[in-house]
């Protein structure tokens, strides 16, 4: 990585450490925009970015942000045939399953089944696959379900 973008992710972890989350999250974002515009969207620098934007978002608790970033960061590895996709889409799934907000924990959950079932289908299940997934579409049914979780074009 690049000096100045290490000097970035060294402040992003100062921040982190002293509890600084908006600060932390500003320098992420920051930090992924800097190397979306000076590498592309798929360059390694951005990737790592991208991935230091969802941990930020984790340790801030802001679940929603977490779940995007890591989707994003899946669909890119998958797209590239990254053996990491697996990886991140479970981190998805980890911080997916925090989200309250409804219609998202929806929206999201369908997304994430959706990956996951191209990446079975282009590089075969892991063992673990079957039953994450099954608690995914569980959650999905239960939240469509729930009172007043009426949400529209949920199978």
């Amino acid at each position: 990585m690049p000096v100045e973008l290490a000097e970035l992710v060294g402040l992003i972890g100062r921040a982190l450490d002293a509890g600084s989350f908006e600060r932390a999250a500003a320098l992420a974002f920051r930090l992924r925009e800097h190397t979306v515009r000076a590498f592309g969207v798929e360059h390694p620098n951005t990737l790592e970015a991208l991935s230091l934007e969802a941990f930020v978002a984790h340790r801030s608790e802001n679940h929603r942000v977490a779940t995007t970033t890591c989707l994003e960061l899946a669909r890119i590895r998958f797209l590239r045939s990254d053996p990491r996709a697996r990886e991140e889409l479970t981190r998805a799934v980890a911080a997916w399953r925090l989200v309250d907000d409804v219609p998202f924990a929806v929206e999201h959950g369908q997304a994430l089944l959706g990956l996951w079932t191209a990446l079975v289908e282009r590089h075969g299940p892991a063992p673990e696959d079957a039953e994450l997934m099954r608690r995914v579409n569980r959650r999905i049914h239960g939240l469509a379900n729930a009172p007043g979780g009426h949400v529209t074009g949920v199978a």
